[in-house]
């Protein structure tokens, strides 16, 4: 590529059935998408959800990955085939390429997908990657014959789509919300009825400017109430001893994945070291870790860890790190007025990840 603006590559995961495909459909009819190319895994030997993709797009760059999944046997071809999507000649009078959509199985799991993404071949080449995962309104997403999948793709998510909401009661709707809330409260939940507009949303432009890591911590402590809880899900928060230098501090998260493994669903921490004046961004999804990034704009922020972990609590982790100088504690209720990461209309986005940070 010869124009160095990054390329924005947005990881859309859902459960079977959750409304990916209609999603991303719906998206490439109602925009002139020149500057876009989809990537489509489809576990099955036929990509079904291919042909529907393409049905919408005469002229879109489509590739598919069929008959394995991106997040373990296919993640080699999801390095070639990204780097092919970025290293190909742009038709003519056409506009340099700016997104690639990947719409994944509905048995990936994102953190495995991240860590292929932070290949050689790729983190050199700014890859500005965020994750979209989608919540089935009607049934919801966590029934114990599909949770570990799903839940590992909710938590992953910078946002949080919820599909066919037009099934669904308001009562229903808000009880969806909640539980997406409680799964990952780090995510932008996205659930308007008017469908144009939550579209647009989903897909908006990533904006890593918001933080809203402090916000959440300020909601945990400002707010007491029970809200939807899942026995299986741990939200924990929790804070570093002043004074942690990073040695001890990246020492502490390598231990955790070693420790947590697949039970490790996300990280995000915004801690002062003393080797930096500046706080320090550690964001992460299963074990893998982005690059560390110092905040400039964020000095008055106060300290604050967050996990995601699946069946391992914060008292089975503070067992394997008694003399730790990082404290864990589990999360309580939020109220999503509290935390404003909800809207029927996405205002902001956020980013986490980019191919150089992971």
């Amino acid at each position: 590529m010869t124009d160095h603006q990054p390329v924005e590559l947005v990881v859309l995961c859902g459960f079977l059935g959750s409304g990916k495909t209609t999603l991303l459909s719906e998206f490439l009819r109602q925009t002139q998408l020149r500057d876009t190319a989809v990537i489509v895994n489809e576990a099955g030997e036929i990509g079904i959800d291919g042909v529907l993709v393409a049905e919408d797009q005469e002229a879109l760059d489509l590739r598919m990955l069929a008959n394995g999944c991106v997040c373990c046997s296919l993640r080699s071809s999801l390095v070639t085939t990204v780097a092919d999507l970025l290293d190909a000649p742009r038709p003519v009078g056409a506009p340099a390429l700016r997104r690639v959509i990947l719409e994944t199985s509905g048995l990936s799991r994102p953190g495995p997908i991240l860590a292929s993404l932070a290949d050689p071949e790729l983190s050199s080449r700014g890859l500005r990657v965020s994750v979209i995962s989608t919540l089935d309104a009607q049934s919801g997403g966590l029934r114990t014959e599909q949770f570990e999948d799903a839940a590992a793709q909710l938590a992953a998510a910078q946002k949080i789509v919820l599909t066919k909401i037009d099934l669904v009661d308001d009562a229903t709707l808000a009880e969806r919300v909640r539980q997406a809330q409680a799964i990952n409260p780090l995510a932008e939940i996205l659930f308007g009825r008017e469908r144009a507009a939550l579209v647009d949303a989903a897909f908006a432009p990533a904006n890593e400017n918001t933080l809203p890591i402090a916000e959440v911590a300020a909601a945990n402590l400002s707010y007491s109430g029970s809200g939807f809880e899942h026995h299986r899900i741990h939200v924990l928060c929790g804070e570093a001893a002043p004074g942690i230098s990073w040695e001890n501090l990246s020492w502490w998260l390598d231990d955790l994945a070693g420790l947590a493994g697949e039970k490790l669903l996300r990280v995000k921490a915004l801690v002062t070291v003393t080797d930096c004046e500046e706080p320090i961004l550690i964001q992460g999804v299963g074990t893998t870790y982005g690059m560390p990034r110092r905040m400039l704009t964020q000095k008055n922020r106060p300290d604050v860890i967050i996990v995601i972990t699946r069946d391992l609590s914060a008292a089975e982790i503070s067992e394997h790190f008694a003399q730790s100088a990082v404290k864990l504690y589990p999360m309580a209720g939020v109220a999503s007025s509290r935390l404003g990461h909800s809207s029927q209309i996405s205002l902001s986005s956020r980013s986490f990840y980019a191919s150089n940070d992971l």
